[in-house]
């Protein structure tokens, strides 16, 4: 019976059911707004950021620092560096200064010994080498010729004595050979005269040894030591006066250096003694301790520093170490997509919607926009709120605190606006738009349309359209 009636009511139903008609708008004059929403970051007026900047100093090393959150009255310790080993680099260097100052006293003292002792090294360099010059010149001239004749002469006079001698005994052994029986007197004569024979014949013998070693070595070799005595202390002479003069250049140098270098060490040891004051760091204001620092309102290292300020964590100077936030107001940094750049402007009204305050919404004004990029494809804004908004008194903003934050870019009480999803673009010219009109009886009629700003989700149409025509919502299906 069931499976019956249902095919007793599929009998009845018609056979062609007419489509359901498009849907449709009619176009009124009314209110439009056209807003931009934009994501915003709180930022807090006069925020003094910390952070190291030593001259000399580069090794810091946390002994302690306050908590992140706390608050703070100016002058107040915040951070305290680890002292120990500056202390030692600082006794180091103070020993440095006295010993370099040290030597730059004694080549100073140096440097006036050898302005004076260079010319009376250079007179005895050149007196030397005249010497040995005038000892050679005599020695070519006169002094060779004559240690030769000397000894040809003594070896002459050797012979001769020897001559003597031997003629002297000859003749008495020639008178003593006469008498038949010698003497003893005469014996004694006679022995006499020939050990006078003897010692002639041992001196003729050495004399001729000396004669030859003289004139075949001794007298060469010691002409040859006068020529390199005198050779020597010409090139002796030569490199002294081109030595001396050096020799006190370096020495200027010396002291120059040495003087360069205890201006360098003086200003390290004042540079460091400058920074040992940065050993303690104190709170510059009134205000909230916040690790970190924070760009266009946004917290970039605050997590990074919660390690880095534990006890014995390191610390790079010319880093922002934390951030004191005072209650002086706040300003906003909002992120503007390039595709909404064109929607914003200076001075452009808006309200803020802090994340923190449900319901809460703060009368603000776009300041600024940046001329570069902040990050790829988005720009950065400068929002500031209206007098007495946003400040002391009012609900805490905070550094770091975010909302939505909309600015009003068009406001009219009485304009033509239609849904956005019935406005189509052509094509080929995305700038030239149209619409479909709804015919009564007739097929839709596309329609050129001029269109102006749009909101979330209307277009504001300045020509084309009426009060009054009917346009669908939806393109319709070419047949």
């Amino acid at each position: 019976m069931l499976c019956s009636g249902v095919s007793l009511l599929a009998d009845d139903a018609p056979e062609d059911s007419p489509p359901p008609p498009p849907k449709s708008h009619l176009v009124v004059a009314g209110a439009f707004e056209a807003a931009v929403m934009l994501d915003g970051n709180v930022q807090s007026i006069g925020s003094e950021e910390i952070q190291i900047k030593p001259k000399e100093w580069t090794t810091f090393v946390v002994d302690w620092a306050i908590e992140s959150g706390r608050s703070v009255k100016a002058s107040d310790e915040i951070v305290r560096f680890e002292s120990m080993t500056f202390e030692r680099e600082l006794d180091a260097l103070m020993l440095e200064v006295v010993s370099n100052n040290t030597s730059l006293a004694l080549a100073q003292i140096d440097l006036k010994l050898l302005e004076k002792t260079n010319p009376l090294d250079l007179e005895a360099a050149e007196r030397t080498a005249a010497v040995a010059l005038e000892e050679w010149n005599d020695f070519v001239k006169q002094g060779e010729a004559l240690e030769r004749q000397s000894v040809d002469e003594n070896l002459k006079m050797a012979q001769d004595s020897l001559d003597g001698s031997q003629e002297e005994l000859n003749q008495l052994e020639k008178m003593y050979k006469a008498d038949d029986l010698t003497e003893e007197t005469e014996e004694i004569i006679l022995k006499r005269a020939r050990r006078e024979v003897e010692r002639a014949q041992f001196l003729v013998k050495t004399s001729k040894v000396q004669h030859e070693r003289r004139l075949g070595q001794e007298i060469p070799r010691e002409k040859r030591l006068k020529e390199v005595a005198k050779d020597r202390e010409s090139l002796n002479l030569e490199k002294t006066r081109e030595s001396l003069p050096a020799t006190l250049s370096q020495k200027k140098l010396e002291v120059e250096k040495l003087q360069h270098n205890q201006k360098s060490l003086e200003l390290k040891l004042a540079h460091l003694k400058a920074d040992e004051k940065l050993l303690k760091l104190t709170s510059p204001i009134d205000g909230i301790v916040v690790y970190g620092q924070a760009e266009f309102g946004k917290w970039t290292t605050t997590e990074a520093m919660r390690s880095s300020l534990r006890p014995g964590g390191t610390i790079t100077p010319h880093q922002v170490i934390m951030t004191i936030i005072p209650d002086k107001g706040a300003t906003l940094w909002v992120d503007l997509p390039e595709k909404d750049i064109g929607k914003c402007e200076v001075d452009q009204k808006g309200e803020f919607f802090p994340t923190a305050y449900a319901g809460v919404a703060i009368p603000c004004n776009l300041k600024g926009i940046s001329r570069v990029f902040a990050k790829e494809g988005h720009f950065s804004g400068e929002v500031d709120f209206e007098a007495g908004q946003g400040g002391p008194g009012s609900k805490p903003l905070i550094t770091g605190m975010t909302g939505k934050v909309r600015l009003v870019q068009f406001s009219a009480p009485d304009l033509t606006a239609v849904p956005s999803s019935a406005v189509f673009a052509e094509d080929e010219n995305p700038n030239q738009h149209y619409v479909f009109v709804s015919v009564e009886g007739g097929e839709p009629r596309r329609q050129t349309v001029e269109v102006g700003l749009t909101s979330a989700t209307k277009t504001h149409i300045k020509s084309g359209l009426q009060a009054g025509d009917k346009i669908l919502l939806e393109k319709p299906e070419e047949k």
